[in-house]
């Protein structure tokens, strides 16, 4: 058990670790798991109770350590699906996922990274920076190697579909909650690949904890609201924002 006082991160899948998912490594899909905030009270709450295998010691300040699991998450998606080199990219959505997807992608050697956004807006122009390109509404036909959707729309995997070139790959991060429509027939035709990803594992988590640390991986944090301001922050929150905090 981690002393009292020490501050962490928890992974938000709690597994049985005795089924056979767990045992074969596949603990995140345990399908006896309970996942923090759904399954019970979550971050919100006064306090709650994880396992201590979920539980990593994080040396950074809260405001850091906040992007801690939806970096993990990004990084275990090129787990699955890794960059091979000299592969062009296209993250689809302006998000704190996306701004974080693009600066790993720089990192694992991307020769082209390029943004694709619905619209106008102050994080794209944020984006603009770490970004070769930027496209409004769709991106190029059949140019990436590899495609990150992670906009949130479920129309936008139809725009991956469409961007990816002939035996590229679809990175699919979003869960809209609702189902997606695209182009399947070109999605044989092409042979295009289409990876789902969920939450990072330990593993990921400890990367994505040093790439945080190391100031490799450099998120965008808002603004950070006193617990009493909460109301304004969630308001805040649905704007042109990357991430807002509360701070107990």
């Amino acid at each position: 058990m981690e002393p009292e006082g020490l501050r962490i991160v928890s992974e938000i899948n709690f597994a049985d670790l005795t089924c056979e998912y767990c045992r074969s490594g596949l603990y995140t899909h345990c399908p006896y798991k309970k996942t923090l905030g759904i399954d019970f009270d979550g971050g919100m709450a006064e306090y709650f109770t994880a396992p201590n295998y979920a539980l990593h010691p994080f040396d950074g300040p809260p405001e850091l350590g906040v992007f801690v699991e939806p970096l993990a998450a990004v990084l275990n998606a090129f787990a699955i699906r890794p960059l091979r080199p000299g592969e062009r990219v296209a993250v689809i959505g302006v998000g704190n996922m996306a701004l974080l997807a693009v600066q790993v992608l720089r990192l694992l050697g991307a020769s082209e990274v390029a943004v694709v956004a619905r619209r106008e807006s102050r994080r794209l122009k944020a984006l603009e920076g770490l970004a070769d390109a930027t496209y409004i509404g769709e991106a190029p036909a059949s140019r990436f190697d590899l495609v990150f959707e992670a906009s949130g729309d479920p129309r936008a995997l139809d725009v991956a579909v469409s961007a990816a070139r002939p035996r590229g790959a679809v990175h699919l991060k979003s869960t809209p909650g609702s189902p997606a429509a695209f182009n399947s027939t070109l999605a044989v035709v092409k042979e295009v690949a289409i990876v789902g990803s969920r939450c990072g594992t330990f593993r990921e988590f400890r990367e994505a904890m040093a790439l945080l640390l190391s100031g490799k991986v450099k998120p965008a944090l808002d603004a950070v609201y006193p617990l009493e301001e909460g109301r304004r922050a969630f308001e805040e929150s649905q704007g042109d924002v990357f991430k807002i905090a509360v701070r107990p």
